[in-house]
């Protein structure tokens, strides 16, 4: 049986620190890594908008999508 989670995906328009792309565990985590001023929003206007799979944020700085992650369930020993 595969366990799901989530990750939120950030995809800069312009490069950030040689990037476009940064994978997160969490709105929140967003923001230890990057200022609002770097994403063109804050934190609590992402959870207002409650983005989902159909439905990211589509910003002028970025964009900001959460995918599903497939993992294999672990077994004991």
């Amino acid at each position: 049986m595969a366990l799901k989670s989530y990750i939120y995906r950030v995809s800069f328009k312009e490069p950030k620190n040689g990037k476009t792309d940064y994978f997160f565990g969490s709105l929140s985590a967003i923001f230890t890594n990057f200022a609002p001023e770097d994403t063109g929003c804050r934190v609590t206007r992402l959870w207002n908008l409650k983005i989902t799979e159909e439905k990211p944020y589509n910003g002028r700085k970025c964009t900001i999508t959460k995918e599903l992650v497939v993992r294999k369930h672990k077994q004991k020993n």
